[in-house]
């Protein structure tokens, strides 16, 4: 009777351990076929290992080793879709978890007598069919995790196998730990500790999946910032991003630092456009772009693309005479550009209604008439 107890035992546990690997394995190929594979190869594990046990062929912990925890390890690892150091995590973690459960359920019959053995049986039955059937969220999110977290696997593999195999010598040698009750305590000691560290390996895995999560938000937030506030061609500010700025420099209307508006626009652009192609006036705005970049190049500045050939610059806490030497490069490239550039600024007077608005229309006026008077000459 004893032994056949400790068989349906053993045999639950088995059972158990093989359908939340069912649960806890990516496959490679999500079919009826696969499936079938897979449920039918575990069910011939499980027979013959009871027949083997039952016929004293094989000893009930070599059987168990034999006959299913290898097999099952071969068979799910061709069905896998990831063969790497993630699947040897998942397999040496969920058996390591069903021996301490199979211990536990051991130790508490030698403990306190045939009856809390059933007792403890049963419990555990409890326990399985509960994670079964209600674990179905956190075996999701234990594939997410399988999915998504690439990196930390290969050192866990070897932590998680080195504590199986720890768990299992512990439990076998010199002889089966049902033989040395007296180290049943130290055993359990040391399974309570191994939990532990386990449930905060888990918790590791979804913090670390959590700040990944995060981190694809804050890259996808960059992506729709970018495609609202940066202009394509040349990578600049665009216009909603200088109506954005233009307005909080507006609502700021700090007086202790003098701002000035900046309106640049590109000679004769519609010429080249119309004489070399709009690939070649595309290249144009760039290369203007950076070299709008070289000239205004610290912090003080902003500089955006409004439109067109037309550009537009922010400059706070710039004095009148620093501006000036700035346009003057412009006027006076120290490199080869294939256009010219008309400019016009106005200083900010936040003591007046609009004051930016007021500022821009000033600077865009005396850029026209710039270049008007590039026209007459």
């Amino acid at each position: 009777m004893r032994f056949v107890a400790e068989i349906i035992t053993e045999l639950t546990v088995l059972v158990f351990n093989i359908l939340i690997f069912t649960k806890l394995t990516t496959l490679k190929k999500e079919c009826v076929a696969t499936k079938a594979v897979m449920y039918g190869g575990s069910a011939l594990f499980l027979g013959l290992f009871t027949y083997s046990v039952c016929a004293n062929i094989l000893a009930e912990a070599l059987a168990s080793f034999v006959l299913v925890t290898l097999p099952t390890f071969i068979l799910f690892y061709a069905l896998s879709a990831y063969k790497d150091y993630r699947f040897f995590v998942t397999f040496c973690f969920l058996d390591t978890v069903t021996l301490i459960l199979t211990f536990f359920a051991r130790a508490i019959k030698i403990w306190f007598g045939e009856l809390a053995g059933i007792a403890a049986y049963v419990v555990l039955c409890i326990i399985m069919g509960v994670v079964y059937f209600v674990g179905a969220p956190w075996f999701r999110q234990y594939r997410d995790l399988i999915r998504n977290v690439h990196k930390g696997w290969a050192a866990m593999a070897i932590s998680t196998l080195l504590v199986y195999l720890l768990l299992i010598f512990a439990a076998s040698y010199p002889v089966p730990m049902i033989e040395r009750p007296e180290y049943l305590v130290v055993y359990a000691l040391m399974s309570v500790t191994i939990l532990s560290v386990y449930v905060v390996f888990v918790l590791c895995l979804a913090q670390k999946k959590a700040l990944a999560d995060m981190n694809e938000e804050l890259v996808n937030e960059k992506k729709w910032h970018d495609m609202a506030y940066v202009d394509a061609v040349t990578g600049l500010k665009n216009r909603l991003a200088y109506i954005r700025r233009f307005n909080a420099i507006e609502r700021e209307n700090d007086t202790t630092k003098t701002t000035y508006a900046i309106m640049l626009d590109i000679d004769n652009f519609k010429k080249i456009n119309d004489t070399f192609g709009h690939h070649t006036g595309d290249m144009v705005l760039k290369k203007s772009a950076e070299f709008l970049l070289s000239v205004f190049d610290d912090r003080r500045f902003e500089v955006f693309r409004i439109g067109g050939d037309e550009f537009a610059v922010i400059a706070i806490d710039v004095s009148k005479v620093c501006l000036e030497q700035r346009i003057a490069q412009i006027y006076n490239p120290s490199v080869d550009l294939i256009c010219d550039f008309s400019c016009g600024f106005a200083e900010v007077d936040f003591s007046k209604k609009n004051a930016m608005e007021n500022a821009f229309i000033l600077a865009d006026q005396l850029m026209y008439q710039q270049k008007k008077e590039k026209k007459r000459d």
